[in-house]
């Protein structure tokens, strides 16, 4: 309206232009439009120097871009109606999900995965509310923590779980990233992150609940000789036939191309792809190249033959 606007509108645009001046030294920062602006603030990339005059980028992520505010919030009730697509929005995702919290004085970023939240998501089909929470910068080792959980309203699962993101994996300001050394090591770590949390997330969208994810860390941790330190989690459900239509559109095109590479190789272990095929089969879930494969490492099996093709 004329001569008015929200303190929090203006807060809000002074937080995203603190994030986009400060990330925007190590990474490509594509910034979206607020009318389109459904959850992810801006889509970034990490910046890789080519040589001297170049650059390409890489590990592409979302962001969300908030304030020094302590918890985040998916889920739950508004106005006697439970917000069940924001839970259905996380699930969606196909890229992964970084939390930016821009500091009070607009002149620091705190990174924070947001692996925790996929955590649940493998765990319950329908969580009524996800609760996250979040510590400053810190030097100590955190370790991921179980999600707690409250029985809480009759929506969904009605479950309240609380996952802990703890401290950010990377913080950083504008006179650090003056520096070319912190800028290229705060590239390779959130590159580090950004690759694993999108194996975590193309699973969890592919229905297969086995992740594995982060499980110690601390900030600005630029030791990148030593492993990192993972954390696995699989689901699964005793119903018999729930997911496992899902699982097979993800099986069969994997074991199909495992069993054509093998085939091709020469490599005898083809052949103990052919109960796994014919089970695929019968199930009426081969595909024509699957079929097609079957066939041949049949045909040279029952001839004693390797099992690449002949010709």
């Amino acid at each position: 309206m004329p001569g008015k606007q929200l303190n929090i509108s203006i807060r809000g645009e002074q937080y995203e232009k603190a994030f986009d001046a400060i990330a925007s030294r190590f990474l490509s920062v594509v910034k979206v439009p607020r009318p389109d602006d459904y959850g992810i603030d801006a889509y970034c990339h990490v910046l890789r120097p080519i040589d001297g005059i170049s650059s390409t980028i890489g590990g592409a992520f979302g962001v969300q871009i908030r304030g020094p505010g302590r918890n985040l919030q998916f889920g739950g009730m508004k106005d006697a109606a439970w917000k069940s697509y924001e839970i259905e929005w996380l699930r969606s995702l196909a890229v992964p999900l970084f939390l930016a919290r821009v500091s009070l004085d607009c002149t620091r970023i705190d990174f924070y995965s947001m692996w925790p939240v996929w955590l649940v998501l493998a765990s319950s089909p329908t969580p009524f509310r996800i609760v996250c929470k979040f510590d400053d910068p810190s030097s100590e080792p955190f370790t991921l923590p179980e999600a707690t959980r409250e029985a809480d309203g009759s929506w969904g699962d009605g479950t309240t779980w609380t996952v802990d993101f703890g401290p950010p994996f990377l913080s950083v300001n504008q006179e650090q990233l003056s520096d070319s050394n912190h800028r290229e090591r705060a590239a390779k770590l959130t590159w580090r992150w950004a690759e694993c949390d999108r194996t975590v997330v193309i699973r969890l969208l592919l229905s297969v609940a086995y992740l594995e994810g982060m499980y110690e860390w601390f900030t600005n941790d630029f030791d990148f000789t030593k492993p990192c330190k993972i954390k696995g989690m699989m689901t699964w459900s005793p119903v018999p036939g729930q997911n496992i239509e899902n699982i097979c559109r993800v099986f069969e095109p994997t074991i199909t191309n495992l069993g054509a590479n093998l085939q091709w190789q020469n490599d005898l272990a083809a052949y103990k792809l052919i109960p796994a095929l014919e089970w695929l089969e019968s199930r009426g879930w081969l595909s024509g190249f699957g079929v097609g494969l079957l066939k041949g490492l049949k045909d040279t099996e029952s001839q004693g033959k390797p099992p690449r093709p002949a010709g």
